[in-house]
């Protein structure tokens, strides 16, 4: 007698019964569904400094190079998750561009994944890297950054601190800017 396989009367049910299940599974009413709101993309020029620590402040204090540095750049936004309470949680690209005053060109890029708070406060955490004029090599870190953003009128302004744990000592980032966008 042929006994037929398990797998066999599995798959032979899953076909059989499939559009029958499907039928059967209730529409979810709209009241327990949860509320879709508009995906937001902000952006917005940013300036500040970096002040190196470490051995890293040591070799350039050694060429002549200050431990602080200028940044300006641009952070771009996306709101992933926007709640009716306020809540968002949020990918942000920041490019950077620092040293100009010293003739020390540093292109920064970091990608962080964040979440702000409804009352502005905000946190982050991701890569970065960095590629410094007259070098072949590039330097990565990993970032961690807080801060808040404030409403001043319709405009609002977001200030952070970032903290990026490099070999030769971590750098602090200080930053202000304002965001565009809806």
């Amino acid at each position: 007698m042929l006994r037929p396989k398990p797998f066999l009367i599995l798959l032979a049910l899953l076909a059989l019964g499939a559009p029958a299940i499907g039928a059967q599974t209730p529409e979810m009413p709209d009241s327990l569904r949860a509320p879709r709101l508009p995906r937001q993309h902000l952006s917005g020029p940013r300036f500040g400094f970096t002040a190196f620590t470490g051995d890293v402040a040591r070799l350039r204090d050694a060429v002549g190079k200050g431990p602080l540095m200028s940044q300006f750049g641009w952070q771009f936004e996306t709101q992933i998750v926007s709640t009716r309470s306020g809540n968002q949680a949020l990918m942000e690209w920041v490019v950077l561009l620092g040293g100009v005053e010293q003739d020390d060109l540093n292109l920064s890029l970091s990608w962080l994944a964040g979440y702000r708070l409804p009352n502005g406060f905000e946190f982050g955490v991701g890569p970065n890297v960095s590629v410094r004029k007259g070098s072949d090599d590039a330097t990565t870190s990993m970032v961690v950054a807080g801060g808040v953003t404030m409403p001043f009128g319709e405009l609002n302004v977001p200030m952070n601190v970032a903290v990026a744990f490099a070999e030769g000592g971590p750098r602090i980032t200080t930053l202000l800017g304002w965001i565009i966008g809806s």
